[in-house]
């Protein structure tokens, strides 16, 4: 007897995984939730919806004719197989062939591909040191005052010297954005053109969803309808001369009403809300929205208004420094967040900072030197020039003393006549 599959077993697994994912910190600076609604969830449901349809093709019987000559005739598989591609229903006396039947689910698998476009876009944007601080903050994002404390400390060294560097952070995350939004409309007009025009107005033509069990003329009958014709002439080359006509029971459509509705509503929620999302990336030009973006709560040990130090930092920061703060505050306590935008609310900030550094001191692989310095440093550096070994005084002195060490001496001027002044002859010297 062959062993029997545990289906829990699968669901638990499936379930684990999905925790686990769910549960990943999101440190990528080009990465948010509307851009993981798109290449995770969105393409998550796609491939489920493939599988789903996939396993009844294989599993089950998704077509049943019968000729309307003779009904109790089995039909030959190779007729069977060429209803399967071309069934067709009457449409206001034209016929309307079915042709997404057979293939439609294979459609699906390609969808959720071109969804997990945003995903490979976004990593090759990515700033590596943004990301990096984002992923200390995040992963010690638990921790208490004394970790907190050098993670601020870490944030407004890096935010200080990298301060108005950061536009194309924000145009790179509007970019992908925008792209999440094109694929979104790409995926409603390549739906609609396999059903056959029928997918874009498919959820609001099928409202309230009152069926027609008898004569299938509500919308979602008429776009998956459960039964069809199916026709054989001599242009298919099987039939003797003759044409055979056959009435088939389309199973898998009851699957496909469902599956499609189901991605219709998705579809419909996901663009409605990157539409608001990229109108929201566009509004962040707007100092009133900075503000908005860059409060928090005021702590009590603080006698200043948070409004004057929000505005304070406003005037220091480009749009790319605003959303860079906005990613940060969501892994800071409120009274972290409020030290950070103190020391960055300073305008001779950059300055004191460089005043202040020890000389000598190796910079964190987190932060870089201003460009300016940094060139200049490397530049004038001048190169390690060996140094003499110390000499012993006494040695010296006794060197000195010895006559016989100093006639040797090159300057000696004993020492600096040739041999050639006291013989003649090379070859006797």
């Amino acid at each position: 007897m062959p062993a029997s599959v545990d289906i829990r077993a699968i669901i638990g697994s499936v379930l684990n995984v999905i925790k686990t994912r769910a549960n990943q910190i999101c440190a990528a600076t080009c990465d948010g939730l509307v851009l993981r609604m798109h290449y995770r969830w969105t393409f998550c449901l796609l491939l489920g919806g493939f599988l789903t349809v996939w396993y009844s093709w294989y599993y089950r019987d998704v077509i049943t004719c019968v000729s309307h000559f003779n009904a109790e005739t089995q039909v030959r598989l190779d007729y069977i197989n060429i209803c399967l591609s071309y069934p067709y229903i009457e449409d206001n006396g034209s016929k309307r062939y079915l042709l997404f039947y057979r293939w439609i689910s294979w459609s699906l698998l390609v969808l959720a591909g071109v969804y997990y476009i945003p995903r490979k876009v976004s990593k090759n944007f990515d700033n590596a040191r943004c990301k990096k601080l984002l992923e200390d903050l995040a992963a010690n994002a638990h921790a208490y005052d004394h970790i907190e404390k050098d993670l601020v400390e870490r944030a407004a060294r890096y935010i200080t010297f990298n301060i108005k560097t950061h536009d194309g952070l924000y145009w790179k995350y509007l970019t992908v954005n925008v792209l999440a939004l094109i694929i979104d409309i790409f995926g409603m007009l390549f739906l609609n053109f396999i059903l056959q025009g029928r997918f874009i107005q498919y959820g609001f033509k099928s409202y309230p969803f009152n069926r027609d069990p008898q004569k299938f003329t509500d919308y979602m009958s008429q776009t998956f309808p459960p039964f069809a014709s199916c026709e054989l002439s001599n242009e298919n080359q099987l039939v003797n001369k003759r044409i055979e006509k056959f009435g088939c029971h389309l199973t898998i459509m009851e699957l496909y009403e469902k599956v499609f509705l189901i991605v219709w509503l998705w579809m419909i929620v996901l663009t409605f809300v990157t539409c608001c999302y990229i109108v929201f990336l566009g509004l962040m030009w707007l100092p009133c929205v900075q503000v908005y973006l860059l409060r928090t709560a005021k702590p009590v040990h603080v006698s200043s208004k948070v409004r004057g130090v929000v505005h304070a930092v406003a005037k220091n920061c480009k749009i790319g420094d605003i959303y860079l703060l906005y990613r940060v505050r969501g892994h800071l306590s409120h009274a972290r967040f409020y030290e950070l935008m103190t020391r960055l609310s300073d305008p001779a900030l950059f300055t004191k900072q460089i005043q202040q550094a020890p000389p000598g001191k190796i910079p964190d692989g987190k932060d870089k030197m201003p460009p300016n310095n940094q060139t200049d440093t490397l530049r004038n550096r001048h190169p390690n020039l060996p140094q003499d070994p110390l000499m012993n005084p006494e040695y010296l002195h006794q060197l000195l003393v010895n006559q016989e060490m100093m006639n040797r001496h090159p300057q000696n001027p004993a020492g600096r006549n040739p041999l050639l002044k006291n013989n003649s002859n090379i070859l006797i010297e």
